[in-house]
């Protein structure tokens, strides 16, 4: 396996781990042991996963044929570029629908992370 198909397995994984989690819970009939990590799971992939998709596929693609320390150079200015394709997704999908979405959405991801 080369270094390339490692980082490409790697952009994948924060699409395919909660997407194989949805599918073991939904197959097996599994209770969320929380009660709400299921549901966020679902809704990162959800909100998070079409800009991180979008990213993905960049990132993919872009992978292809670059040395090494170019590709991790990315890897470490990755979560600022999905910064820039999920503010201005979020921003059309807020105006569509209504501001309060905005809000809502950013308190439903970012609140149970901060004790």
């Amino acid at each position: 396996m080369t270094v390339t198909t490692v980082y490409r397995l790697c952009i994948w994984l924060p699409i395919v781990v909660p997407a194989i989690l949805i599918v073991v819970v939904n197959l097996f009939g599994l209770s969320d042991p929380v009660g709400y990590v299921g549901e966020m799971v679902a809704y990162s992939l959800l909100y998070g996963g079409i800009p991180y998709t979008l990213l993905g596929l960049w990132a993919t693609w872009w992978v292809g044929g670059r040395p090494e320390p170019e590709v991790r150079r990315l890897m470490f200015r990755a979560p600022l570029l999905m910064v820039a394709v999920f503010v201005p997704l979020s921003l059309m999908v807020g105006l569509i629908v209504g501001a309060f979405v905005i809000i809502l959405l950013g308190y439903t991801y970012v609140g149970p992370k901060v004790h």
